[in-house]
């Protein structure tokens, strides 16, 4: 008869106590113990309530200030206050993961096809009249911008971010905060753009601000999956795959 194999050990990582601490304080903002604005207990006070050094407790609150959960004040009249991580937060860490990783151009604008008709969408259903007017006054100037490329790649810019905030979706807008900066460095315009193909992009906004218009959320989902579509298999065309952002 064989012999059942000697079960293995894996490795056991025991976290830093500096860590730990960040979790326990971060998993009670989380839970609302500690409200924004409130203050955390003293460097004092969580030396007695935790046993840990001055220098492991310091070393959690900057784990906490980089998550953005608090700002730390230096002085007799600092102190570590509780705060909310902003949807820019959010934004700067999915574009420094885009930006250190090697992430492909293709992959990005993959990214748009998959996320902003879903964006457009929301922003059918859930814009306001000021946003609206703010997306009509941006389409205004795109057309007007047709013969300057550069007017016209700002003012793109401009009107897709109008819309992906008019969809009131925190982390789609984020998301997609965070790849357009990348995508629009990653490759040359001028290269992606003819006066043509200005003019069909000028045709495709005014289709998708007339579905928003009318609030018809599936005609807004419809038109910008063909734009953005259509953008990406141009870049690809054009560009290649090679491109990626730095």
């Amino acid at each position: 008869m064989g012999h059942d194999p000697q079960p293995t050990l894996s490795r056991v990582v025991v976290p830093k106590a500096s860590e730990a601490l960040a979790e326990q304080i971060r998993n009670l903002i989380v839970a609302g113990t500690f409200q924004p604005g409130e203050m955390l207990p003293t460097e004092r006070d969580l030396i007695v309530e935790t046993g840990l050094s001055r220098t492991t407790i310091r070393d959690a609150l900057r784990i906490l200030e980089s998550r953005g959960l608090i700002v730390t004040k230096p002085g007799r009249a600092g102190g570590s206050m509780v705060t909310l991580p902003g949807r820019d937060s959010i934004s700067r860490s999915v574009e420094l993961f885009v930006r250190t990783h090697g992430i492909k151009l293709s992959s990005l604008l993959e990214c748009r096809v998959a996320v902003e008709p879903a964006l457009a969408r929301l922003a059918a259903l859930n814009r306001t009249d000021a946003q609206l007017a703010e997306m009509t006054q941006l389409h205004e100037q795109f057309v007007q911008s047709i013969d300057d490329v550069s007017r016209y790649k700002r003012i793109n810019l401009d009107w897709h971010l109008a819309i992906a905030r008019a969809s009131h979706n925190e982390p789609l807008m984020a998301l997609v905060e965070a790849i357009t900066t990348p995508i629009r460095e990653a490759m040359d315009y001028r290269d992606v753009t003819t006066p043509e193909i200005r003019a069909s992009a000028i045709k495709s906004h005014t289709k998708i601000m007339e579905a928003i218009r009318t609030q018809d959320g599936d005609a807004a989902f419809n038109r910008m999956n063909r734009h953005v579509s259509a953008y990406r298999d141009i870049s690809a065309e054009r560009l290649g795959d090679n491109p990626e952002p730095g």
